[in-house]
């Protein structure tokens, strides 16, 4: 470019922006004096607009100047796209905070003037790029609303990149307004460190920055894997379309030229956070809301990875499901289902269970996983308890419909699983496979035979505190496992105050079987029997007990195989 072209070129510029300049300056003079009762940030806001609406003007003869002195190091193209850039990012910073005046909704004649001063800086935005306005956006006789879908902005976390104190600003104002949670960063490497430290829903970033630009973020984090679950929202006063086209190739949600349009701003971000909250409500579907949250943002391959794990495993059964659902009809059997398997899901995820699956009457959780539980015992027990704590509430309502009492059968077993998605890559299914499930599942039919409604694992009860009350009940052994297995009732809800004692009773009659001294046991149990006629576990040995003594005690074992599942 040849020195009188330069000087063409610039001076095209100045004879536009001079004028447009002191327009500018004078829309910024005449916004009127503030009393004494009118906000002190709109004071601020006001005296920053005069200030670098009178600043820019200053700024023209360094960005545009009229004449050159050309000298064989100078590059004229270097200097007008330098000029472009800073002169624009002076003009952006003052429609962000005429912006901010804006959605503030200050007082007349302050909001027109204001309508007035971003209209004109819509033109000298236009000036700047050497283009004329591509049809005005309108910003009269509107507000700004913060368009956030409900439960989006609640609990969002939100790291602004950016080295200008100014459009941290300007972004901060207009998000705080929506309920969001901001954290800084003033350069790329503060911005990668902190996504590395902490979970964000969303990254706003710049594109010049100092120490590392927005450019070498984007491949840092993808290269990491946290483009996959952070969103990040390119907002930079970048113009050119290969800018744009640079950063979604290499990741970004989206694109914004500054200057900042706030309702395009929200519905952008908006939009990628309901896509996060999308992924979050797959993994509600098994976890606890704060997990599935952890996971959706930044999903841990270690813990969904397929692994061995301590885990409690507990089924929940609907008894006589099949005749009530056949004489209430599929409509109203699945509004009873879904109504009662929603209690139970939700006592399962208040104590921080999975949800593994459910089985037309049945539903599986599980605890230890993915997440380490120390106390993943207790939990799946406590679980139990609140199940059938909740059960009388239950009928009062379901009762009257369906024609019968809702009752359950609850079986729960510790032990070693292989733990990890067992679904596939259509369906996302986290739980856990191995004897530890199957034994659970059997002991929760062991229920039927032992007329309780809800039992333990010897495994699960040497596990529980000290002060967990438990009454062990026999040994079993289970269809297609050999081993025998101890079983546990839990003290029930509503259970009388001398359960305690009854307890410590029956498995003194209990030892007395084991050790075959059938009449000791029988003397006992019928004492229990008397205070108790309805104790299934109690009906249950005093029938073995006699069998036994029927027998002589032929072929005798403390261990009762079970007729079925």
């Amino acid at each position: 470019m040849s020195e009188i072209t330069v000087v063409e070129v610039f001076g095209k510029i100045r004879d536009r922006l001079d004028p447009a300049a002191d327009r500018l300056c004078e829309l910024a003079d005449s916004f009127p004096s503030l009393d004494s009762d009118s906000p002190a940030q709109l004071e601020k806001d006001l005296h920053q607009i005069a200030v670098n609406a009178c600043g820019f003007r200053d700024q023209l003869d360094t960005w545009f100047p009229r004449e050159i002195e050309v000298s064989d190091d100078f590059d004229s193209s270097d200097h007008l796209r330098s000029g472009r850039h800073d002169a624009r990012n002076q003009l952006n910073r003052l429609f962000g905070v005429a912006q901010l005046i804006r959605i503030s909704t200050p007082p007349e004649p302050i909001f027109s003037l204001t309508e007035s001063l971003l209209e004109h800086l819509e033109s000298c935005l236009s000036i700047v790029a050497e283009s004329t306005v591509p049809g005005k956006i309108s910003l009269h006789g509107s507000k700004f609303e913060c368009n956030i879908p409900e439960g989006i902005a609640e609990g969002a976390h939100i790291l602004i990149a950016d080295d200008q104190a100014e459009n941290r600003e300007i972004l901060d104002r207009l998000l705080t307004r929506c309920g969001f949670t901001m954290d800084f960063a003033t350069n790329g490497e503060e911005a990668i460190t902190a996504i590395e430290n902490t979970a964000y829903d969303a990254v706003l970033l710049d594109i010049e920055m100092p120490r590392m630009d927005g450019f070498e973020v984007l491949a840092r984090l993808r290269e990491s894997g946290h483009l996959r679950h952070t969103p990040v929202i390119v907002v930079t006063g970048l113009q050119e379309e290969q800018d744009a086209v640079r950063c979604i190739e290499i990741g970004a949600e989206d694109f914004l030229s500054r200057p900042i349009r706030p309702a395009l701003l929200m519905a952008r971000l908006s939009a990628s956070l309901e896509k996060k909250r999308l992924r979050e409500k797959v993994f509600e579907q098994h976890f606890t809301p704060e997990l599935a949250r952890e996971l959706a943002r930044n999903p841990d391959p270690m813990k969904m990875q397929a692994r061995q794990a301590e885990v409690t495993v507990l089924f929940c059964d609907i008894r006589r499901f099949s005749s009530i659902s056949e004489r209430m009809g599929a409509s109203h059997t699945i509004d009873w289902l879904s109504g009662v398997m929603g209690e139970f899901s939700s006592v399962v995820i208040d104590h921080g269970g999975v949800l593994v699956d459910y089985t037309g009457d049945e539903l599986m959780a599980m605890w230890g996983a993915p997440n380490e539980q120390p106390d993943h015992a207790e939990l799946g027990c406590r679980t139990a308890l609140e199940i059938l704590e909740r059960l009388p509430e239950i009928n009062k309502k379901w009762q009257p419909i369906v024609g019968a009492e809702t009752n359950v059968g609850i079986g729960v077993n510790t032990g070693e699983a292989l733990v990890g998605n067992v679904g596939t890559h259509r369906k996302f299914k986290y739980g856990p496979l191995g004897t530890t499930v199957n034994l659970a599942s059997r002991v929760q039919g062991a229920t039927k035979y032992l007329k309780t409604s809800l039992l333990v694992t010897g495994d699960t009860a040497k596990k529980l505190p000290e002060d967990f009350p438990t009454r062990r009940l026999c040994q079993v052994r289970v269809q297609n496992i050999q081993a025998p297995v101890h079983l546990f009732e839990l003290k029930p809800p509503q259970a009388p105050e001398d359960w305690g004692t009854r307890a410590k009773t029956f498995e003194q009659a209990l030892e007395h079987f084991e050790s075959r001294n059938f009449h000791q046991a029988s003397s006992i149990l019928g004492d229990i029997l008397l205070a108790s006629p309805n104790d299934g576990p109690c009906l249950q040995l005093m029938a073995r007990v006699v069998e036994a003594m029927l027998n002589e005690g032929r072929d005798f074992s403390p261990v009762w195989t079970l007729p079925g599942k």
